[in-house]
């Protein structure tokens, strides 16, 4: 890691590789408003007051906390006590660790019309 790169070396080195700024990807992230400032998913941690108040701050925006698939899919109580949002929260990635891909699925259409993506956290074991 000793040498330093500039930010243009690395734009100038994406563009030269053929990065594509018309692609389905830029066309989306344009699409919500080229959002830079985000509130990361956090367990217990970005609920919607929180969005909200980061969004007052600067954040452009931001991520559900994390949600547990299959008890978003089976219990009304837990989609209710852990997911909200409102016309202000957008855009909004909803965030679901899931270890079956129908679950999944299942679960990410309860929340499809309420949010502008869905995220699989790949990170967090189960």
């Amino acid at each position: 890691f000793g040498s330093r790169v500039s930010r243009t070396a690395l734009i100038s080195s994406g563009e030269q590789q053929g990065t594509n700024r018309d692609s389905r990807g830029w066309k989306f992230f344009r699409s919500l408003g080229s959002p830079r400032i985000w509130v990361a998913p956090m367990v217990d941690g970005s609920e919607l007051p929180f969005r909200l108040l980061c969004k007052r701050h600067g954040a452009e925006g931001a991520y559900s906390p994390m949600l547990h698939a299959k008890l978003f899919l089976n219990s009304k109580r837990y989609r209710e006590e852990h997911f909200s949002t409102c016309a202000e929260d957008r855009p909004l990635f909803v965030q679901f660790c899931a270890n079956d891909p129908e679950v999944f699925l299942q679960a990410a259409s309860l929340v499809q019309d309420n949010c502008d993506a869905i995220d699989l956290n790949l990170g967090c074991p189960q």
